[in-house]
């Protein structure tokens, strides 16, 4: 560049010289002292003609120049606009992710093949986002449910049976109310005294006592407590014995206890048999409601191990348990996908990014835009300024080249009828004096 605006200048400089030299043999012509000036007039004219021509030269050729850089300019914006034509379908995606600013792995359809990475993302960010206890809160609130219709198996035996040790009529004075506890160990049951207030049949004419006889199981325990004495039903014989020998004499009165005679009734047995039946329906029942329940796992209860012996033949672990356990073998598998973005998975991910990264060629558009606009920018102008420069330069020159060939001759003429005119003078002159 300095050397192209060192040649432009001289060029300019030495026009500039020469038509100072022309003017001054214009200023100096009609001088024959300064016949030199009028010499110089012709050489501005000559020199102005060579350098013109040589100025309209060089403003040809920056003028072809100038076409050039501008259709060239113009056949890149086609070219980069779509390479197919040029290149072919095979190469065009390539070149055209060069100068639109796209990953080469994308033109040629690579991600598709490598880029697990997103989907894997993906559904990590799925995994780790689920809420396993409250997902599984799903399935354990349905078992809560089954678990509070298993312990009311028994409730409705439970009823019946206190409706029926609770009856407390005027010949069967029974005011008991139980629950499941005291249905298995009714000898716990809360009562306000230490002896049935009734005579128990066979018994002497005595009460019982209400607590525990040797070990004797629950339902022997309520058909003894429960055993009450008839009543007499009419002046006949029918009295409690209390001894082994049956009395010489049978005498009593209506409503009175008894455990003998041909006229006791014994109103309270059905009541007491209803009573040990229905407490072996209640057990029954309890027995399955428990084997359920430890089976199940939401409760364990404290008269049968968890799950039950018939149970073990399929699994160790209750049904609770075994989703528990389910439900922690999840949550680890859980924890050991999200952690594959730290592990071997996580390395090739880095790799994967390094080879995306190295695809990526859009410093190549960029440099080339930069090139172009230096091209098609400020060198198209740059010549495009020169050329009109050497245009008006040219036809400049060639102006004052004819202007200073009219001029030369025309001063040339007007010397030389001067210089005759004088040379008549001085001859005119002569003869005079020498005549005088």
């Amino acid at each position: 560049r300095p050397t192209r605006r060192i040649m432009v200048m001289s060029i300019f400089l030495a026009s500039f010289l020469f038509g100072v030299l022309g003017l001054l043999g214009i200023f100096f012509s009609k001088s024959r002292s300064c016949s030199t000036f009028f010499g110089m007039l012709k050489i501005t004219g000559f020199f102005s003609a060579l350098l013109g021509s040589t100025a309209l030269i060089f403003a040809s050729l920056f003028l072809v120049a100038s076409f050039i850089i501008y259709d060239s300019c113009q056949i890149l914006n086609v070219v980069t606009n779509d390479f197919e034509p040029f290149v072919g379908e095979k190469v065009a995606p390539g070149a055209n992710a060069v100068f639109n600013d796209t990953n080469l792995a994308v033109a040629f359809n690579v991600t598709d093949k490598i880029d697990f990475q997103s989907i894997l993302d993906e559904g990590l960010s799925q995994i780790e986002n689920i809420n396993i206890t409250s997902s599984f809160e799903l399935v354990f609130e349905p078992l809560r449910d089954i678990q509070s219709m298993i312990s009311s198996m028994s409730d409705s035996a439970l009823g019946a049976f206190n409706q029926v040790s609770s009856s407390n009529s005027t010949t069967c004075p029974f005011t008991d109310v139980y629950t499941k506890a005291t249905m298995l160990e009714p000898w716990d049951l809360d009562r306000s005294g230490g002896y049935t207030p009734y005579i128990i049949r066979d018994n002497y004419g005595s009460a019982t006592s209400y607590g525990r006889s040797g070990s004797e199981d629950s339902g022997a325990y309520l058909d003894r407590i429960y055993n009450k004495a008839g009543t007499c039903s009419a002046n006949a014989c029918c009295i409690v014995t209390n001894a082994n020998l049956l009395p010489t004499t049978c005498i009593s009165n209506p409503l009175d206890d008894c455990d003998y005679g041909d006229d006791c009734v014994y109103s309270c047995l059905a009541l007491k048999d209803a009573i040990v039946e229905g407490h072996a329906v209640f057990l029954s029942l309890y027995d399955r409601e428990s084997a359920m329940s430890a089976d199940l796992g939401v409760i364990c209860p404290n008269t049968t191990s968890c799950p039950t012996n018939d149970f073990t033949t399929y699994s160790n672990l209750t049904l609770v348990a075994q989703l528990e356990n389910y439900k922690t073998k999840i949550s680890s598998t859980r924890d050991s996908l999200v952690s594959l973005a730290s592990t071997s998975v996580g390395e090739a991910m880095n790799e994967i990014e390094d080879f995306l990264c190295n695809m990526n060629v859009s410093f190549v558009e960029r440099r080339y835009t930069s090139v172009k606009n230096n091209i098609c920018g400020e060198s198209f102008l740059g010549v495009e300024k020169l050329m009109w420069s050497l245009w008006a330069l040219g036809i400049s020159l060639e102006l004052i080249a004819i202007l200073s060939h009219v001029l030369s001759v025309r001063l040339s003429d007007s010397r030389s009828e001067k210089y005759q005119s004088d040379l008549e003078d001085q001859g005119n002159a002569l003869v005079r004096a020498d005549i005088y």
